[in-house]
């Protein structure tokens, strides 16, 4: 039963992992296009310079592509359930109604997980080849933020889109905002390393709110 709802939802969201790996491609390609016609234009000395004085890190093109990532991910799994009222004929499944959930979940989870973990080691790699260590890791770190803030944005629309009454949407999507706020923020490279354990609880508390939605939903609330 798992694996068939696992189907149903590769079924739904197949197109916009494929679109989310292109974008995700075509962007990385340029950055390390832009390296290497840095260096080759002001010489690899002066770009370390650059890079150690200034902070300045060169994939800030992929900083909001795990944040849309995350919400068409959810999109595609969750519209369709909404506007065609297939949620209800899957809650009726001889399954727990929090394992269907769960399981639906664990599908977006796993796949932007594995996918922004290629992304991290591909851009940590690729910079090895320009840099030292050192400097390929003060370019990495910078998105690890930006890519848990994707996996937050996904559950967090999930909540948004399962939300039967359209005020309290509103509601959601604002405290919404907010929260992804806080994976966003403009700083040098490392400046979240002490935060970083906080926001990644304030991700795995996100989890839940699809729940309570859930439950609400189940139970046809109108305000």
């Amino acid at each position: 039963m798992i694996q068939s709802l696992y189907y149903k939802e590769w079924h739904k969201s197949r197109w916009a992992l494929l679109i989310i790996l292109l974008f995700f491609t075509g962007i990385i390609i340029y950055s390390f296009i832009n390296i290497s016609q840095n260096i080759r234009i002001s010489g690899v000395d002066q770009v370390w310079d650059i890079i150690i004085q200034k902070g300045t890190y060169y994939f800030t093109y992929i900083k909001y592509l795990p944040l849309m990532a995350g919400i068409l991910l959810a999109i595609t799994q969750y519209i369709p359930e909404m506007t065609s009222k297939r949620l209800k004929l899957t809650l009726h499944l001889p399954l727990p109604e929090s394992k269907i959930m769960l399981t639906m979940l664990s599908y977006g989870i796993i796949n932007l997980s594995l996918i922004f973990t290629l992304v991290y080691c591909v851009v940590y790699l690729g910079t090895r080849f320009y840099f030292p260590a050192e400097i390929a890791y003060w370019n990495t770190i910078v998105t690890l933020p930006w890519l848990l803030g994707g996996i937050t944005a996904y559950l967090l629309t999930v909540w948004v889109c399962i939300e039967p009454v359209w005020k309290q949407r509103v509601f959601n999507s604002t405290i919404s905002i907010l929260i992804l706020a806080l994976y966003y923020f403009d700083v040098m490279p490392k400046a979240y390393s002490p935060s970083m354990i906080y926001i990644l609880i304030i991700t795995i508390i996100s989890g839940f709110f699809s729940f309570y939605s859930l439950i609400r939903f189940k139970d046809g609330e109108q305000f």
